[in-house]
């Protein structure tokens, strides 16, 4: 009896342990992060079509936004990096 008893507190308080808030975020971020990519992407393929002041700016900013989002990550640090002084376009 004492066995069972263990094995069902342990069992419990892992269930309780893995169930935290961070997972529902994480998976909700998951599954947005595409959708909040897609600008992003529209503004970069435009400033590599026409690279003017105007496009590296939206550019510069898409990926601001992105990053700013509770749900954006270092996916577009390289771009960013990349890009030149729009000023100097």
């Amino acid at each position: 009896m004492k066995k069972l008893m263990l094995v069902a507190v342990v069992g419990m308080a892992l269930g309780f342990a893995s169930c935290g808030e961070d997972d529902v975020k994480d998976f909700a971020c998951d599954t947005a992060r595409d959708a909040l990519r897609a600008p992003v992407d529209v503004a970069i393929a435009a400033f590599r079509e026409d690279e003017t002041s105007q496009t590296c700016e939206a550019a510069r900013n898409a990926i601001d936004s992105y990053k700013s989002n509770e749900c954006g990550d270092s996916h577009f640090d390289a771009v960013l990096e990349g890009l030149p002084d729009c000023s100097t376009l």
